[in-house]
Parts: C-alpha cells; structure tokens; sequence
C-alpha cells in the first residue's frame, strides 16, 4: 500500500507539472520523442510535425550550428542539467523565449538516456523588457535634444546680454523649445531694427 501511495503521489505530480509547463523529450542526440500539448501549443505545432526531428528546429539556424549548440548537447550527454532564458523559433519562425530547464534522465546505471525539458513562455514579458528599453532609448534621445535646445538657446541669451545680437538660433519645431525659439529669435530681430 505504502508503494502504491508513492506511485500515485509522484505520478500526482508528474500531472501537476504538465498541466503548468510546456514539457518535451528528447533522445540523447536532440531528437524529439515525446511533447506535451503545453509546448506543441506554446511553439504551434503538433506531435506528428515534430517527433523524430532534432531539437536545432526549435534554434536560430546560426545557434544550431555554432560550437555553443554543439556543446550544450555535449554538457546534457554528460549528465549536466542547463536552465535559463532561451529563444526559439516555433512552427513559421515565430519568435518564442522561454524560461527553461533541461534535465538529462538517467537509467539504473547511472547513464543518462534522455533529456526532458521543463519550459514556461516568458514571450510577452521578453516583450515587455523590450518596449520598456524602447522607451528609454527614446527618453534617453529626447532628453540629450532637449539638452541641446536649452544649451543653444543659453549660448544666444548669454551672447545677446553681452550685446552680440549676431548669433543665429538653430533651434526649430513645433515642440515649447521651438516656440521659445521663434519668440527668442523675434525679440533678437526687434531690438536689432530698435538699435539701427
């Protein structure tokens, strides 16, 4: 009984797993024996297109065939578990990262004979870091112009105090600095008619 009670639990938990994580097998060389609907879902294929296949058709073509891959295998052949961040390429090239583990399974002796892979879809928080850094690259620019504006504008101001009404005022648009900057550049024009 107590045996059976331990079947059950971890075979509990085995479902437990598959129903939270995309879930694939691979033979020691990548190939593809076995996936859950969480990953055929995830990557947007079926069983019947990808059992059999090796494990590069989820990799950039140029990961697939780097000495980085080759050795990634390498490290799960020797027993050796890898877990991050990945990018994959599910069915029609779409771009898919994933949050991962890959567990090489050993046998009785001690040898591993499979790997399974434990992933969750982490795409549209890769997505989200990507518009957050987006959005900062454009602040980061909009602040270095603005910047500039007010430093032009400043040098002109400055040279004007001292009398020089010579400077030109490069600054222009639509936005409050070039509106500043049309007014500045009336008011440099008036007191230039004024003083002739």
């Amino acid at each position: 009984t107590a045996q059976k009670l331990q079947t059950a639990d971890f075979q509990g938990q085995l479902d437990a797993i598959g129903k939270s994580q995309a879930v694939i097998e691979f033979e020691m060389d990548g190939t593809i024996r076995w996936a859950n609907d969480n990953f055929l879902n995830t990557l947007g294929y079926t069983l019947n297109e990808i059992k059999g296949k090796h494990h590069r058709m989820f990799a950039e073509p140029s990961y697939a065939s780097s000495p980085d891959y080759a050795a990634f295998w390498q490290r799960l052949n020797e027993g050796t578990f890898d877990a991050g961040e990945y990018k994959r390429l599910g069915k029609g090239g779409k771009e898919v990262w994933i949050q991962a583990s890959y567990n090489p399974i050993f046998d009785p002796s001690g040898k591993p004979y499979k790997v399974v892979k434990y992933a969750t879809d982490i795409t549209a928080q890769k997505e989200l870091q990507r518009q957050v850094a987006e959005n900062a690259e454009r602040e980061r620019i909009a602040a270095e112009e603005l910047q500039r504006k007010v430093e032009q504008l400043l040098e002109v101001a400055v040279a004007a105090g001292q009398g020089d009404l010579t400077q030109a005022i490069t600054v222009d648009g639509i936005d409050s600095m070039g509106q500043l900057a049309t007014g500045f550049r009336e008011m440099i024009r008036n007191i230039s008619q004024t003083l002739e």
